[in-house]
């Protein structure tokens, strides 16, 4: 009986639930144009960027306010680990494509249009995402607006914080505006998401202990 009852409880606790991640951001190190690398888990991601922009910028001022890009969760800027410049104005779809499945990614956004001159976000596909911080950048200007898989700035600065499993994240930018853009990255340290099967397997444990417990109520 005590070995069932231990099974059971062996069963459920091996589940690999979600925890809290960790407090430390690990974000693109852009080595070109096109490709950086960044950590999660303890395993490196290449992140290849492809679509419309200016190149990479190693400037760490666009994070000199850094509340508008962290928070309580994530904690450091992208600094001078470089950033995608961008100008949108085409109907051309962006990707920031990842080298293995990278779990609820982040993305840092700076100077997000300007005033009278919105600029947009849009993702696409099956995407999740809160802004997770925002506000005044190196050029002032303030918040990023969320409709939808949809973000826009007026000067917008801010963080995004998506929830899942990506291998991509695309987007377009269809407003003009010279010198905006942003970076990805991720939480240096998450637990995977379980499978679907994992959670068959949590319930069957449960189940058991039920059925343990009924039998030796009974008895």
């Amino acid at each position: 009986m005590k070995k069932i009852i231990a099974l059971a409880f062996v069963t459920v606790l091996a589940v690999p639930f979600q925890a809290s991640a960790s407090d430390t951001a690990s974000w693109a190190n852009w080595s070109s144009n096109t490709v950086g690398t960044f950590m999660q888990n303890g395993s490196s991601v290449t992140v290849t960027y492809s679509g419309t922009g200016l190149g990479v910028d190693h400037g760490g001022y666009f994070y000199d306010v850094p509340s508008s890009f962290t928070n309580a969760a994530v904690t450091n800027t992208p600094g001078t680990n470089g950033t995608v410049i961008m100008v949108g104005g085409t109907g051309d779809v962006n990707t920031f494509h990842f080298s293995q499945a990278v779990i609820d990614p982040l993305i840092d956004l700076f100077s997000v249009g300007q005033g009278g001159v919105p600029v947009s976000f849009n993702f696409l596909g099956s995407v999740s995402f809160t802004v997770g911080a925002q506000g005044g950048g190196h050029w002032g200007g303030g918040s990023l607006v969320q409709s939808g898989n949809s973000v826009t700035g007026l000067e917008g600065n801010g963080l995004l914080q998506f929830s899942g499993s990506y291998t991509d994240i695309s987007f377009t930018t269809p407003n003009y505006e010279y010198y905006y853009g942003g970076t990805v990255g991720a939480m240096s340290n998450v637990n995977a998401v379980p499978e679907p099967e994992t959670y068959a397997l949590m319930l069957a444990g449960l189940g058991a202990m039920g059925f343990v417990a009924r039998r030796r109520k009974s008895v």
